[in-house]
């Protein structure tokens, strides 16, 4: 059976076509979280960010995050005045804003704090400190991979 140049480009035209409804019904039904649910709130205020950030600067290498076995433990050894730190730590899930959540810094009295890792999902996770030391405000933000 022979079937003729014309028939053969309306099926390439067809089966074209079908590919590209196929990758657009694909792409509308994934789901794409922002960054954040007020990113523009926060592009706004990000000057005052960027102020914490420089003030925060010294701060970065005296936390430390580690995992171990099935608990985060995190290390606020080498601040100052360690009973007097307060803030909260923002687990912050870049796959899955719904996985975000918050604790409160509460470390022992030799500056360290556990929390159980056993809930939560295998991946990427930025832990950002949000902490008040000496009557000031400070930021830092560090990586912590589980597996």
């Amino acid at each position: 059976m022979n079937i003729s140049w014309g028939v053969k480009i309306i099926i390439v035209f067809a089966l074209f076509t079908l590919g590209i409804i196929t990758m657009v019904a694909i792409s509308m039904s994934k789901n794409v979280d922002l960054v954040s649910s007020n990113y523009y709130e926060q592009e706004i205020k990000y000057q005052s960010h960027i102020d914490l950030l420089k003030n925060s600067a010294d701060y970065k290498d005296k936390i430390n995050a580690e995992l171990n076995g099935n608990e985060i433990v995190i290390h606020f050894s080498e601040l100052k005045n360690k009973g007097k730190i307060s803030g909260e730590i923002i687990f912050y899930r870049t796959s899955d804003s719904k996985k975000d959540f918050k604790i409160n810094i509460n470390p022992d009295s030799d500056g360290i704090q556990k929390i159980n890792s056993s809930e939560l999902d295998r991946g990427l996770w930025k832990l950002q400190f949000k902490l008040l030391n000496n009557n000031n405000n400070y930021f830092v933000e560090k990586n912590i991979f589980l597996n």
